[in-house]
C-alpha cells in the first residue's frame, strides 16, 4: 500500500466508511514496524502537530458506541507517538513534503524541508511565498525567517513564487550562486553534483550573482527578466546568460492570437511584434533583410518554431547569442 493510498483509507476510516477487511488492513499496517518512520521535530513544533491531531480526532470521532471507542483508542495510539518523540509521516500536512526537521544554519537553529516523495511538493513559507520542491530536493531557512530578512538555502531544484515585499528582498542560495528578488516567479535547478546551477525566470526580474567571500571584490552577476536564464559553473565561476528553452508570451492569449497573424508585414515589424510578446531582443544582421515581407499565421507554435518558419520564408537563419537572437541572411 502506498502512502497516498494509506492516507485515503485512513480518511475513510475516520468517516466510518471502511469495510471490516479494510479496517483489518489498517490495523495490520499500524502494528507493522516496517511502516513506522520516525521524524525528529523541535519540541515546540511537535506540540503543535499533536494539538492539531487531537483537534481532528475530537471533531471526527464521538466515542458513544463500542466501534467508535475502538476507533478513538486506535487513533490515540498514533498521537501517543508524539509524546515518545516521534511522529508518523501521515500526521504531517498533506501539502508538505515528507520530512521537516531541525537543522543548524550559520550557528543558529533553522528548519529544513526535504521532499522524499516521487512527485513535486508544495511548501508554504511564513511570508506567503510558495516553493514547489522537486523530488530529492531540500530547502533550509532560519527560524527568524521574514522577521528582518527572507533568506533560504536550496539543494536540488525548486520553483519559487515569491510574495512581493519591497522592504525585504527574497534571497536564495544554491551553492555559490545567489538569486535575489522582491516578488517574482522563477526556477532554480542544480545538477546532482551541485557543480552547475541554472536559474530561469517566468515572471518579473531577478538579480543573480556568485557569492564572494571578500566583500571588496566586484560581484560576478547579471539581471534576468522573463524568458531569460543563466547557467553557472561552480568550478570556473562563469555565469552564462541565455534564453529559456520555451519562451512564453507576456500578454494574454487573446492578444497573442491577434498579434501572430501577419499579412505582407515587413520582417522588421514582425520581429518588433515578437519582442513585445516575449520580451526578447532581435537583431537583423543584414539591413536589407528588414524590408522582406512575411505572410503567415504563427498561432499555436513555439517561439523558435515561429522563427524557423519566418527564416525559411526569406532564406535566412537565426542564431541565439546570450539573451539576443540574431537573424542572418542576404535578404529576400
Amino acid at each position: 500500500m502506498s502512502q497516498h493510498e494509506f492516507n485515503q483509507l485512513l480518511k475513510r476510516y475516520l468517516e466510518g466508511k471502511t469495510t471490516e477487511q479494510e479496517e483489518q488492513l489498517l490495523s495490520e499496517w499500524y502494528n507493522s514496524p516496517a511502516n513506522q518512520v520516525e521524524v525528529d521535530l523541535p519540541s515546540e513544533q511537535k506540540k503543535g502537530v499533536e494539538k492539531r491531531m487531537w483537534q481532528n480526532i475530537r471533531q471526527q470521532i464521538r466515542p458513544v458506541a463500542s466501534t467508535r471507542t475502538v476507533r478513538l483508542a486506535w487513533l490515540s495510539g498514533i498521537a501517543a507517538c508524539l509524546a515518545l518523540g516521534s511522529i508518523w509521516f501521515f500526521t504531517l500536512p498533506t501539502h508538505q513534503p515528507e520530512s521537516v526537521v531541525a537543522t543548524t544554519l550559520k550557528g543558529q537553529q533553522g528548519i529544513e524541508v526535504k521532499n522524499t516523495l516521487a512527485s513535486e511538493q508544495e511548501v508554504g513559507l511564513p511570508d506567503g511565498t510558495v516553493v514547489v520542491l522537486s523530488q530529492n530536493s531540500s530547502l533550509v531557512y532560519d527560524k527568524s525567517f521574514n522577521q528582518a530578512k527572507r533568506e533560504v538555502y536550496l539543494k536540488g531544484e525548486a520553483f519559487f513564487k515569491v510574495k512581493r515585499d519591497v522592504t525585504k528582498p527574497f534571497v536564495v542560495h544554491a551553492g555559490d550562486l545567489v538569486t535575489e528578488v522582491l516578488g517574482t516567479s522563477f526556477r532554480i535547478r542544480q545538477n546532482e553534483q551541485g557543480k552547475k546551477t541554472e536559474v530561469s525566470v517566468l515572471t518579473g526580474k531577478v538579480s543573480v550573482y556568485a557569492r564572494e567571500d571578500n566583500p571588496e571584490r566586484e560581484r560576478n552577476g547579471v539581471i534576468l527578466t522573463q524568458n531569460q536564464r543563466v547557467l553557472y559553473d561552480e568550478v570556473t565561476r562563469n555565469i552564462v546568460p541565455t534564453l529559456v528553452e520555451d519562451p512564453l508570451p507576456r500578454v494574454p492569449v487573446e492578444q497573442v492570437r491577434a498579434a501572430l497573424a501577419f499579412q505582407e508585414v515587413s520582417l522588421d515589424e514582425v520581429l518588433s511584434q515578437l519582442t513585445q510578446l516575449y520580451g526578447i531582443e532581435f537583431v537583423i544582421s543584414t539591413p536589407k533583410a528588414k524590408d522582406c515581407h512575411i505572410t503567415a499565421d504563427l498561432n499555436g507554435l513555439s517561439l523558435f518554431t515561429q522563427l524557423e518558419l519566418i527564416c525559411k520564408s526569406i532564406d535566412a537563419t537565426y542564431e541565439k547569442r546570450g539573451t539576443v537572437v540574431f537573424i542572418n541572411g542576404d535578404g529576400c
